[in-house]
């Protein structure tokens, strides 16, 4: 238990230490992008490969890693349109639907939950995680874009041509490179100087990621977003409904407790980052997605942890 406090610590400090930097000037809005394109691009990828190409994959983790690509995305689609619902039953413009539908059924895997897994699950956490990247992207990229343009969607040619540029990404191009090399266990034929360059770029995930997060909420003006209030109602409703579904969920499911477990925590992440921008291109608010944003990753700095501690008990 003393372990797990520790492991909390650097989760909370390094995001303290992002959003200190940013109130400070050190970390400005410009800076803090590229690094989050640095994290996503570069270090993420890096890390995917490596820790996925050197786990020995039984069958039964590579089956847990497809079920929970498709647990995942099955369930941010239905709880998108479970606040499709409240959002509708709350009288909201309609306009917004969609939007809402989309940021809140979303997941922010890549940012929080691959730095989640690794401090507190280990590698085969990673794995199971990275699972949830892959499904993220089929979700926001397919049906995501298919639901912000207004169910429209053009030409079946046109869709497709979406879904590949959003989905054919480094994350995704790394977790099945890793696969490759751990499935066909040539991993030893690629050169030790390159995996070590791999593995230290990896390394440096999580604390960037983390440091980003911080210093996102530093950008935000916490004290205003706090006064947007259907975006906090919403965000409330996300952060303890989803988890609570999730947890309802693996009751009835033959799962292990390692895939439960993940699959609980990754229920608590909050809405991903690119969602907004999104919004912006092929949808209607983008001010309130952004805003959900912000305010469900305030709100995870506080669940996850509790999340983690509950699964110990759970599972």
């Amino acid at each position: 238990r003393e372990n797990m406090y520790s492991q909390f610590f650097i989760l909370f400090a390094m995001i303290v230490v992002g959003y200190y930097g940013y109130r400070k000037g050190w970390l400005t809005r410009e800076v803090n992008k590229g690094m989050g394109g640095l994290v996503m691009q570069a270090t993420i990828p890096a890390m995917l490969v490596t820790t996925i190409a050197n786990i020995q994959i039984t069958h039964d983790i590579l089956l847990g890693f497809f079920l929970m690509m498709a647990a995942q995305a099955a369930a941010m689609m239905i709880f998108g349109f479970l606040m499709r619902l409240y959002g509708k039953a709350r009288k909201l413009d309609g306009r917004l639907l969609d939007m809402l539908d989309i940021t809140t059924g979303s997941l922010n895997n890549g940012f929080i939950g691959l730095p989640v897994a690794t401090i507190f699950f280990g590698d085969v956490g990673v794995m199971y995680m990275s699972a949830g990247v892959l499904g993220l992207n089929l979700y926001l990229w397919s049906y995501g874009v298919y639901v912000l343009g207004g169910k429209q969607g053009g030409s079946g040619a046109q869709m497709g041509k979406t879904f590949l540029k959003g989905a054919v990404n480094p994350n995704c191009i790394a977790i099945f490179l890793g696969l490759a090399l751990t499935l066909s266990n040539t991993v030893h034929l690629v050169p030790q100087a390159l995996l070590d360059f791999l593995t230290r770029l990896g390394d440096l995930s999580t604390p960037l990621s983390l440091i980003y997060i911080g210093a996102l909420a530093g950008s935000s003006g916490i004290k205003q977003l706090f006064h947007e209030k259907d975006a906090l109602e919403l965000s409330i409703v996300k952060m303890l409904g989803m988890p609570f579904l999730a947890w309802a969920v693996m009751l009835i499911v033959p799962a292990g407790d390692m895939a439960k477990s993940i699959f609980l925590v990754t229920a608590a992440l909050p809405s991903a980052v690119v969602v907004p921008m999104m919004v912006e291109k092929y949808g209607y608010g983008e001010k309130m997605s952004s805003d959900i944003v912000l305010l469900t990753t305030l709100i995870s700095v506080l669940e996850l942890p509790a999340c983690v501690w509950l699964t110990h008990f759970l599972y």
